[in-house]
């Protein structure tokens, strides 16, 4: 899996985990829904700024966002 990917992913699932779908994601926070949709279908690429404000909200640090999960399948 690409880096992209890979991001893509783990951006998906922090976002889930802590607002619990990417629907309150955008609702809690304000954040356009166009913008972060493009985003997590790799239509558009995040800024650095965006990536340090998404991890800020998620309370991760940068690198987080790009180390794939370490959840084991069930």
């Amino acid at each position: 899996m690409d880096a992209e990917a890979v991001f893509r992913q783990r951006l998906r699932q922090l976002i889930e985990e802590k607002y619990g779908s990417v629907d309150r994601f955008w609702l809690d926070t304000g954040w356009s829904k166009g913008h972060v949709s493009h985003i997590l279908r790799g239509t558009r690429s995040p800024s650095l700024a965006t990536i340090v404000k998404l991890a800020k909200i998620l309370e991760v640090e940068v690198i987080e966002l790009f180390q794939p999960s370490r959840r084991t399948k069930e």
